[in-house]
């Protein structure tokens, strides 16, 4: 009946300002504007987590969560029922641009989990991260875990025995020296080239 306009298969450059001309009465005229902003669906965020450290006493991870295709989203944190302001700043740190949170929390306290929202005003998407197994874990493809740190413990005891035995063969061999006696070493079994 001519009083309604239906737009379908939107696409984004179908945004903009449509008129309507309203003639109420041969000399009454009413013009209307109708704003439109066509917006794409939220592809499911990219998410990233690390654990920085785990301890008996703190579990300190970084949990990442970032919007990608085109048009500008929006970048939001809940843990459980409770919404960024009410997290507490001091065992939360947020980035400036929301898209990275640090975590401390004690062990006793990681049985929760973090939900981040990624949104614009026609769609949103939601990302978890369950913080009891992130901390017992590892974190993630990038987290330096329990296990690493036993590896790296162990390469540390082995560089310094061979440190030490080294030093114990140069002061073996200067002693005798001063003593006026070469030591036996393997090299002097071979017989020298003519």
């Amino acid at each position: 009946n001519r009083t309604a306009l239906r737009l379908r298969a939107l696409q984004r450059g179908d945004s903009g300002v449509f008129g309507a001309r309203i003639k109420l009465q041969p000399a009454l005229v009413e013009d209307q504007a109708f704003n439109l902003s066509v917006y794409e669906a939220v592809p499911s965020p990219r998410t990233r987590s690390q654990l920085l450290a785990s301890t008996l006493e703190w579990c300190n991870l970084t949990l990442q969560c970032q919007g990608s295709g085109r048009g500008a989203v929006n970048v939001t944190w809940r843990r459980d029922s409770l919404t960024w302001g009410q997290l507490g700043p001091g065992r939360h740190q947020l980035s400036p641009d929301g898209t990275t949170l640090r975590v401390a929390l004690p062990p006793t306290a990681t049985n929760v989990t973090y939900a981040c929202t990624v949104s614009n005003p026609a769609d949103q998407k939601v990302a978890l991260f369950d913080l009891q197994s992130l901390c017992q874990g590892g974190g993630g493809p990038s987290a330096f875990s329990t296990s690493g740190y036993v590896v790296l413990s162990l390469i540390l005891v082995a560089v310094s025995l061979g440190g030490a035995f080294w030093c114990w063969r140069v002061n073996s061999e200067k002693a005798a020296e001063a003593g006026g006696q070469i030591p036996d070493s393997p090299n002097s079994q071979l017989p020298k080239s003519p």
